[in-house]
């Protein structure tokens, strides 16, 4: 296959440096031990792409090459102001939150039913019997955060 050619402005060039500075960011935490062919593919299209950037003037005195991955990369400045910084942020913050709630109903159906009965559920059976305790969760996290949540801890952890 041959190669293909984009044109880019300036702008357009920083935003796909971004998006692929952003992808790097999250295959390095979602698969850091390098064991999968795919992932390695896409780390070096995406380092290729960020590098791409840098021969842009307005870009280049944005990035580094970071000694941390060995690469060129947005300086820590930039990162900190930098648009796919926020998409991260507000990325993580959702699973966090998404993660808590199904993990507390999860406890919740647990501790009242026994796991056996969990384990026999059904996926469905199992939505059915959380989603009112989900929408509780989801309503008191949305209104108030970890504030009025109390996890208590049994005697030998306290």
């Amino acid at each position: 296959m041959g190669k293909v050619t984009l044109e880019l402005t300036e702008n357009e060039m920083r935003d796909l440096a971004e998006v692929c500075a952003m992808s790097l960011t999250l295959l390095g935490q979602a698969m850091p031990d390098g064991r999968n062919p795919r992932a390695d593919r896409w780390h070096k299209l995406l380092v290729d792409l960020v590098k791409a950037g840098r021969t842009v003037p307005g870009i280049a005195r944005d990035m580094e090459l970071n000694p941390d991955c060995g690469y060129w990369f947005f300086k820590r400045p930039y990162i900190e102001d930098a648009f796919y910084s926020d998409v991260l942020d507000e990325y993580r913050d959702a699973v966090f939150w998404e993660e808590l709630v199904a993990r507390l109903a999860g406890r919740t159906l647990v501790e009242y039913y026994g796991q056996d009965s969990v384990d026999e559920m059904s996926p469905e059976e199992r939505a059915s019997h959380t989603e009112a305790m989900t929408k509780s969760l989801w309503n008191e996290v949305t209104h108030h955060g970890l504030d009025r949540l109390m996890f208590m801890l049994g005697p030998e952890e306290s």
